[in-house]
């Protein structure tokens, strides 16, 4: 009889061991995006580029949509769920800014996509700031999931903007995730004056302090830029996994940083971060798989990483590509139309960037001044070979900057030169080892007391010439362009060494 109770008791653990055993890990999978930037619509990048994160990309023809993303997230959801891991959907900020989408409608169109793919979380990023606070607030109340961001305060009611963070109860893992925006983005439109925007870091800090209290993982999403979301690692310590956004950083395999030298079985013991570069060409895919110690502590024990392409082979989700095609429809005629011919692709090349060269080469002939001066980061995207639409140059220069002009003397434009680096047309210019080591204007040496003709745009003259007059035309850089464009018929790409940085 003992032997039968005793075989009996056996085998009703083996029955339970694997639902213990089930009890102590929980896997999580997390699709992420970041900096899609409007791009609703499949596009391309040029065949080559020699100089950036494209250099990377398996795919670059007709790639991104989130029809196509959708669909994929959906058939690996169900795949997934099955095997009984958790999936999210997470956006790490701008979604908005940079194509027509954006334009006409302002971030509508992306967060109603958004709410139909599935998204699960996302958070604000500073283009999600460049228009209003009353549109801003428009969005966050039609999107059907939560943003959230724990260091934008609204100065009317000294209340968060959104939701800092929440609480996801996985079985018996709990996870805390809050969010956090880039603090230099203090001076756009829905912030100045507005909105606070506290220190990423301390308020990392603080966040991942108080999560700890009642969560056993914390993840933060980021739109702060790769720099800043090391630095979080290295001062703030309890953040497991940083899905980030801003710096629009391709991470293939996503990025360790191991909190000590101590190695321990089954535990990642530091901190992951993962970036899917831009537009939503590839989606970020991470595995998570938590495990329960015999102390009852859950830890990151294993995890994996990938950017799967978006290609043209996934079958759009029905749902997501008719509400594109419902805000697509009614400006596809106007966006659509040709302006003129691409002769190859305006790329970069070294430190030369022939799409910013075309832009200042444009304003400054139009404006037929000695110099022109554009912003890094003022020209948003690369000119594919081939024929020119109103959209391909919407996603160049999506913004409404208007162009200024100016009079400047050498010494101010040598101190400008120096410490912007801005694209440029009409000087060549060598910054080495910190220094300015040459600079010249129309072939001759810049005279430090010499005045100079200029013409730059709206934003640089609020930041770079900040204390030089400027008239501004109230003509938007973007109408200089298509009028150039227009008038030349077809443009070919400059690489002609005028802008070197040896730093």
């Amino acid at each position: 009889m003992k032997s039968i109770k005793w075989l009996a008791l056996c085998l009703l653990g083996l029955i339970l061991l694997p639902a213990l055993g089930a009890a102590q890990q929980v896997s999580l999978t997390i699709f992420h995006t970041n900096d899609t930037h409007g791009h609703l619509l499949p596009f391309s990048y040029p065949a080559t580029d020699e100089g950036s994160e494209l250099a990377g990309l398996k795919e670059r023809r007709d790639i991104g949509g989130i029809a196509r993303r959708a669909a994929l997230v959906k058939r690996l959801r169900v795949e997934l769920e099955r095997r009984g891991a958790a999936v999210w959907l997470v956006d790490a900020g701008d979604f908005t800014d940079g194509t027509s989408f954006s334009t006409e409608y302002h971030g509508e169109a992306d967060v109603e996509a958004m709410n139909t793919a599935g998204y699960t979380f996302g958070t604000i990023g500073n283009h999600e700031l460049n228009a209003p606070l009353a549109t801003l607030k428009k969005l966050i109340s039609l999107a059907k999931f939560p943003f959230l961001c724990a260091n934008l305060t609204e100065n009317a009611t000294g209340k968060p903007l959104v939701p800092p963070s929440v609480i996801k109860q996985l079985g018996q893992l709990k996870i805390g995730v809050f969010g956090l925006t880039t603090a230099s983005a203090s001076s756009y439109p829905a912030a100045k004056d507005q909105l606070t925007i506290a220190n990423e870091i301390g308020t990392a800090r603080r966040m991942a302090e108080t999560l700890r209290r009642e969560a056993d993982i914390v993840i933060l999403i980021s739109h702060a830029g790769t720099r800043v979301d090391e630095q979080i690692v290295e001062k703030v310590p309890g953040i497991d996994v940083i899905i980030g956004g801003h710096s629009h950083t391709r991470l293939p395999v996503g990025r360790f940083f191991p909190r000590s030298d101590n190695l321990e079985q089954r535990s990642v013991n530091g901190t992951i971060i993962v970036q899917a570069f831009q537009w939503g060409g590839e989606l970020g895919r991470l595995d998570l798989l938590f495990d329960k110690d015999e102390r009852g502590v859950w830890r990151v024990g294993d995890y994996r990483e990938r950017l799967i392409p978006i290609t043209k082979d996934i079958v759009e989700d029905e749902a997501v590509a008719a509400v594109v095609a419902r805000y697509w429809k009614p400006i596809s005629a106007r966006y659509g139309e040709i302006i003129g011919q691409a002769a190859a692709d305006f790329v970069q090349r070294g430190d030369d960037l022939a799409q910013y060269n075309l832009v200042a080469d444009a304003v400054r002939e139009i404006y037929g001044t000695e110099i022109g001066l554009e912003n890094m980061g003022g020209v948003r995207a690369p000119l594919v070979k081939g024929n020119i639409t109103l959209e391909d140059l919407t996603q160049m220069d999506p913004f409404d900057n208007t162009i200024v002009t100016f009079k400047i003397t050498g010494g101010q434009l040598k101190d400008i030169l120096l410490k912007n680096k801005p694209a440029v047309s009409g000087i060549h210019y060598k910054i080495e080892g910190g220094q300015l080591s040459e600079a010249t204007v129309g072939g001759k040496a810049v005279s430090d007391a010499r005045v100079y003709t200029g013409v730059s745009n709206s934003y640089m003259a609020g930041t770079a010439l900040k204390g030089i007059e400027v008239a501004d035309t109230k003509k938007v850089r973007f109408e200089v362009l298509v009028e150039y464009i227009r008038k030349r018929g077809t443009v070919r790409p400059v690489y002609d060494g005028r802008r070197i940085i040896l730093d």
